[in-house]
């Protein structure tokens, strides 16, 4: 063998293409970790999300009783029926007078035992829980009446502040809008626990 040619010839080490199994290790450990605390944040954003649609739906509702009672001049009543998980909130018109004589006033719909009976222009107009899983609803008011000539509240509950709002609550109770109706039939939204982006502190 020649000075200087040592080893000459030998084929170099090569690595071939992959993972390590410390490298998969590694790499299935941070993607537990980034899981792990992503988590939380999406159940958060979930709650928020349908706590905030509950709410919008009982603004909504509220309005088209409203603005039903002014469009037919007709009162127009909202309806509570149960509490907590199982809940609903059902709007019924008053029925068409006869032709000369005054309208009558709107009776309450059980909208848990027959939705059907909630209807403003025969349409529907329901909300409740099996829309809204996990949501809760608590509310002193049984029933609220929209005047028919101004939209304006005309049942007994006018004055009572407490007995004009409802409180929606996520499923883990960390997250509560309440929704208000004032006397003029106006309705607005608070944040009564927890901070949801849009509303005010009650």
């Amino acid at each position: 063998m020649r000075p200087g040619n040592k080893g000459e010839g030998a084929m170099p080490m090569r690595r071939h293409g992959g993972f390590t199994l410390l490298e998969l290790l590694v790499a299935v450990a941070i993607f537990v970790l980034l899981t792990a605390l992503a988590v939380p944040g999406f159940q958060t954003y979930f709650e928020k999300s349908r706590v905030r649609g509950a709410a919008d739906q009982v603004i909504t509702l509220m309005a088209t009783a409203r603005q039903s009672a002014v469009k037919f001049d007709r009162s127009v009543s909202v309806a509570t029926t149960g509490s907590n998980a199982t809940w609903c909130l059902g709007a019924k018109e008053a029925a068409e007078p006869a032709a000369g004589d005054l309208a009558a006033a709107a009776t309450d719909c059980d909208c848990g035992a027959s939705p059907g009976q909630c209807t403003i222009d025969g349409e529907q107009h329901v909300v409740d829980s099996a829309t809204f899983p996990g949501i809760t609803l608590t509310s002193p008011a049984s029933s609220l009446t929209f005047d028919g000539r101004l939209g304006m509240r005309s049942d007994g509950n006018t004055g009572n502040a407490n007995a004009s709002s409802f409180d929606l609550t996520s499923s883990s109770g960390h997250y509560t809008l309440t929704v208000s109706i004032s006397p003029l039939g106006q309705a607005s939204v608070c944040s009564k626990s927890g901070t949801i982006l849009g509303y005010p502190s009650c």
